[in-house]
């Protein structure tokens, strides 16, 4: 990092501050500051003159926290919008945290139809602190969306290039880059907090769910938008029609609300599928009262993926997007990210559930980030690149049940070692903190 050339020696500070430009609440300490050596009582849930009675209301005052985190002090102070002119310490502010306290979305997640517009708002926000903040400035933006923001949504034409962009690509897809950082343990976090989406609950419901042994299948291809792959897939399935592989279908895409299908292929295969496969097997998301999953909020569909979706096999082959093959396809990697997951593995890791992705190159993420923490990973008990190239085998020892339970006990076994090594490394790991400790390290100037 090149910094300004009037300083000149180096001291580094003995306690690093961080300005977090967001109320106070424990879910964003935890999201935030995460790996920090603190009592959990000295992280207050409520406050007698703001929040004792009401969660909602909204904590107007600082409040600081102190702790360690790997051998230096860390002092965090949520201040919402005040603060902004402080020097000592960095500045820390969330894309979607704002979105949320703004009550521009209801739950975590990525809501295009205002993004051009935000970015707007808090590109001219953000640069118009630059002259006096320098380099301590730090955007998160991470989306869980396919593509890189940085680069699609033009924020490296933008940004002033002193601000730090921290994002949940591994690797910016554009030359001399210096100021976009993957946070991996952030990246983790987002999906457990703050828990607008229930999924710290699917780490709980991991204890009831590993006592079911009565699945009616052994393999579930989950399908809530049908599309690109998962429209090759459903159709090769299909034309197996083995009794031990389903496929579910949500109303998503009939309620026409969000999606809509964008070829005639598309709707006649969908029309295959509903024809073929068991009633049971339609995720209707309107039912009669207490059976009415609600509209399509994010929150609505995660709470039905764990009490709707969980059970009905042993296996599930999830589709996360590969960058591999997407830039593939559209000839270009500006479109998306490098190494990107979404809720959809995290909540099966989270639950201990043993899925199969669509590609190999899932299974190869959290691999790599496991060694990256020096923490042991199990062999995954399948060899392949894209989930298709090995659908005549998974065809073949699912009619085996010597075959299925040695590979079913594997792919167990591989999923509970994640759960457990990667639960280890976001508690005792910040990516955040690593960041400003190695590589922000307050110059000032020496008396010698």
């Amino acid at each position: 990092m090149d910094f300004p050339s009037k300083q000149i020696g180096v001291k580094i500070m003995e306690k690093f501050k961080v300005y977090i430009h967001h109320y106070y609440t424990y879910e964003l300490f935890w999201l935030f500051c995460h790996g920090l050596e603190i009592e959990p009582e000295s992280v207050p849930t409520w406050f007698k003159e703001w929040n004792q009675h009401n969660k909602n209301i909204k904590v107007n005052d600082d409040v600081i926290l102190n702790g360690k985190y790997k051998g230096k002090k860390i002092e965090v102070i949520f201040c919402n919008e005040k603060h902004w002119d402080k020097t000592d310490g960095f500045h820390l502010f969330d894309y979607s945290i704002n979105l949320l306290e703004d009550n521009r979305v209801s739950d975590r997640g990525f809501n295009s139809n205002i993004m051009v517009e935000i970015n707007q708002k808090n590109l001219k926000f953000l640069n118009s602190k630059a002259s006096i903040l320098s380099d301590n400035i730090h955007y998160f933006y991470i989306d869980w969306e396919g593509h890189d923001p940085y680069i699609m949504e033009g924020w490296y034409k933008n940004l002033n290039p002193n601000i730090q962009f921290f994002v949940d690509e591994v690797s910016p897809n554009a030359e001399n880059v210096k100021n976009h950082h993957f946070v991996f343990t952030n990246l983790i976090w987002s999906f457990i907090y703050p828990n607008t989406l229930g999924i710290r609950d699917y780490y709980f419901f991991g204890d009831y769910l590993k006592y079911k042994n009565d699945y009616k299948y052994k393999i579930n291809i989950p399908i809530r938008r049908l599309y690109g792959d998962k429209e090759l897939l459903t159709d090769k399935v299909l034309e197996l029609n083995n009794p031990h592989i389903s496929i579910t279908n949500s109303s998503f895409q009939a309620s026409l609300q969000i999606d809509k299908f964008k070829t005639q292929k598309q709707v006649d295969i969908r029309k295959k599928l509903l024809d073929s496969m068991p009633s049971e097997n339609y995720i209707n998301k309107r039912g009669y009262g207490i059976h009415d999953w609600g509209g399509e909020w994010n929150s609505n569909n995660m709470n039905e993926n764990m009490w709707k979706m969980f059970s009905i096999s042993d296996v599930c082959i999830l589709f996360e997007h590969s960058p591999k093959h997407q830039s593939e396809k559209i000839n270009t990697k500006a479109h998306s990210g490098d190494n990107y997951i979404t809720e959809k593995s995290i909540s099966h890791i989270l639950v201990g559930k043993p899925f199969i992705p669509f590609y190999r190159t899932t299974i190869d993420f959290y691999d790599e980030w496991l060694k990256n923490y020096n923490k042991p990973t199990l062999e995954f008990p399948l060899e392949y690149d894209f989930v298709l190239d090995k659908l005549g085998y998974i065809d073949e020892i699912t009619k085996d049940e010597i075959k299925w339970k040695e590979f079913l006990d594997k792919l167990t076994l591989y999923v509970q070692n994640l759960r457990k090594q990667l639960i280890e490394i976001i508690h005792e790991n910040n990516s955040y903190f690593d960041y400003i400790i190695t590589k922000n390290e307050i110059k000032t100037p020496s008396l010698l």
